[in-house]
């Protein structure tokens, strides 16, 4: 197990502490775990069940690790032990999940028709669902469907501007729990198949010291140039994103490393928690994972999953790349320290202990590339790291350590699931009470109203939305929200669907680092000891890429691989400028230290750089080389006097009526 794995917690935004179970009840949730594992890996293999069998088993697994794992409430509970009525409504979740099974003949043959037992066991999953989530997750998102669930009841009694004809109870309790709607719908889906997979696999590939190997390779690559320490965090933190995708535990792994290294430096605290909050949550938005997002994007749009994860790869860089040069520009700018060359592991040595890391990564796009689908592609590669990690046995001694390392893995991937099953189902039922109300069809045509149908507006209107939904709410969730209310705004004004819904699902992401409500600052300022508001402005400034990008999908979209090789090649190197620029009119650095005009100048550069046309893109150039060429000429001018002042100091003879002018 990787140094410092068994501290380390892999949470996302507000999951609760779980219980420190003992003796038999840690046996139980250990084997639940790994027999859920093993579940979701037997299915990768052989195909996963009928939808409503697959994913009702994922559930009732769930529903069994839920309820053990986490109490009722933290000072209430036993933290120990299982309590009575936590095993009472476990059984009845899982009796809710085998009822669908035993009886999914009837409900598939005979599609709206429920006997009493039905409605019954209907309240109670979805009862089950909300709770589990709210121990997990707070109370926001399963009040939020509980509120779904009211407006699709009580709709003739609103406003006229949201009324609809309402639903019986029993309707509603039908489509929640009697078809691929509700509680079993496609979200579920996702959850119960691909991002179950991936979730092991992250978790195998952490296990295996890949949180280790991580940040060894960014310190070789980064740890000697201007800002090391910084860098390092951002390289980190991008590639533990490819396995993680959760914006907390990048900063959870990779800021326990590399924040005291920053603070030891003399970096700010600020300084130093912004920069890991920003970099981990761009993990969200790196290719594969995505923070499980883009395999359910897929499923929403109807694109391949492999489309949208190469889509998503320019604007990811573009992401980091921001992030790096305000990373650069504020360390030439201070003058910041870069790591020291006894700390800096050397690359040679890495690389080999790397390897069982990066090989099952591209074997797993390789087969993704090859036409595999996600599910069976991320399982052969979940069985070459399992077999590299067993390959450099040498003794029975070994073997039984790597053993129960691996049982180790096996259940931290199990028990990783419990938290994207729980926010999957809970945003279903949002999901199934929005589509049968109507409700997101008439957000969508609010926001077309409001926006007079510019498209600018309405993209601005589309930001806020993702913005307040993606407030105390993980990406996935979020993004499911805002994809069910503003998508459909976006693709009714033309945008393509891609673009619609990257656009919807990188501002749910960015909700992390935007104040009041933002997680993985939080998390970063609690490593940190750092004032949370001066590090979350900080942080937005740092990631200001990360609320451009967006708009490029819809103003440039061959940044989206959409367009001629030669387009999408002109699209990356202007935004790349444009990228920079941006960053160095936020830190007040590019060339040299800023004044007040230049980074105007700057921002105006990166607006046209931006916005789309040869000569937009031509005026946009000519502004940012020549601030940068100004800037250096400003410096060379000073190295000189710096130079002359010292020959001058050294023989004062030589001083002549020009050395004063």
């Amino acid at each position: 197990m990787p140094e410092g794995s068994e501290q380390v917690d892999l949470k996302d935004k507000g999951e609760a502490e779980p219980r420190e179970l003992k003796g038999r009840m840690a046996i139980f949730a250990a084997a639940m775990a790994i027999l859920l594992t093993l579940f979701q890996l037997y299915t990768s293999f052989a195909g996963a069940f009928p939808n409503l069998i697959q994913r009702s088993i994922h559930i009732g697994f769930v529903f069994v690790l839920a309820f053990t794992l986490y109490p009722y409430s933290g000072k209430r509970s036993p933290k120990g032990r299982l309590s009575i009525p936590d095993l009472l409504i476990m059984i009845l979740g899982v009796v809710s999940c085998i009822h669908v099974i035993l009886h999914y003949d009837r409900i598939m043959l005979e599609p709206g028709t429920s006997g009493t037992w039905d409605l019954i066991l209907g309240a109670i999953a979805t009862l089950l669902v909300l709770e589990m989530t709210r121990r997990i997750l707070s109370w926001i998102l399963p009040v939020i469907a509980t509120l779904a669930m009211v407006y699709a009841y009580f709709g003739p009694y609103l406003p006229e501007a949201f009324a609809h004809r309402g639903f019986s109870l029993s309707y509603i309790l039908e489509t929640l729990y009697l078809s691929t709607s509700g509680l079993w719908g496609i979200v579920t889906g996702v959850s119960a198949t691909v991002v179950a997979g991936f979730l092991i696999f992250g978790s195998i590939l952490y296990y295996t010291g890949g949180g280790e190997v991580f940040v060894d390779l960014a310190k070789g690559i980064a740890g000697r140039s201007y800002g090391g320490p910084a860098k390092v965090s951002c390289i980190s933190s991008a590639l533990f994103g490819t396995i993680s995708g959760s914006a907390v535990a990048n900063v959870v792994v990779d800021g326990v490393f590399n924040i005291p290294l920053m603070k030891r430096l003399g970096y700010r605290s600020e300084f130093a928690a912004a920069v890991e909050a920003t970099a981990s949550t761009g993990g969200q938005i790196m290719p594969p994972v995505m923070g499980a997002g883009a395999f359910i994007m897929a499923e929403l749009i109807g694109i391949a999953y492999l489309k949208i994860a190469l889509a998503a790869a320019i604007p990811a860089l573009l992401y980091y790349l921001g992030v790096t040069a305000s990373v650069h520009f504020e360390a030439r700018k201070s003058n910041l320290e870069r790591i020291p060359k006894e700390l800096i592991p050397s690359i040679p040595k890495v690389l080999p202990k790397s390897a069982p890391l990066f090989v099952p990564v591209i074997v797993l796009i390789y087969l993704m590339v090859q036409g595999y689908d996600p599910t069976t592609a991320v399982f052969w590669s979940i069985v070459v790291s399992v077999g590299m990690y067993f390959l450099s046995v040498r003794s029975m001694a070994q073997f039984q350590e790597k053993g129960r390392n691996m049982l180790l893995a096996l259940g931290a991937g199990g028990k990783s699931i419990v938290l994207v099953a729980a926010l999957c189902a809970c945003a279903q039922i949002i999901i199934g009470m929005f589509n049968l109300s109507g409700l997101g069809i008439k957000i969508s045509e609010m926001i077309i109203g409001l926006s007079a149908g510019i498209k600018f507006l309405a993209l601005f209107f589309t930001m806020v939305v993702c913005l307040i939904l993606g407030m105390g709410i993980p990406t996935t969730a979020a993004y499911v929200l805002a994809a069910s209310v503003a998508g459909p705004a976006l693709v009714k004004l033309g945008v393509v669907p891609i673009a619609a819904h990257l656009f919807v699902f990188y501002f749910a992401i960015i909700s992390a680092i935007t104040p009041p409500v933002c997680a993985a600052v939080y998390a970063a300022v609690a490593i940190a000891g750092s004032n949370w508001l001066k590090t979350g402005w900080l942080a937005v400034r740092m990631g200001l890429a990360g609320f451009i990008a967006p708009y490029l999908f819809i103003y440039r979209p061959p940044v989206l691989l959409i367009g001629s090789p030669g387009e999408i090649i002109w699209a990356s190197i202007v935004t790349g400028l444009a990228t920079f620029a941006l960053a160095g009119g936020v830190i007040g650095y590019f060339g040299s230290k800023s004044r007040w005009y230049e980074n105007l100048l700057l921002f105006v550069g990166a607006g046209l750089l931006i916005k789309p046309g040869l000569l937009t893109d031509l005026l946009g150039f000519l502004i940012v080389i020549t601030v940068y060429l100004l800037q250096k000429k400003r410096v060379a001018s000073i190295a000189a006097l710096a130079l002359e002042a010292r020959e001058m100091r050294k023989n004062p003879s030589a001083r002549s009526p020009k050395s004063f002018s």
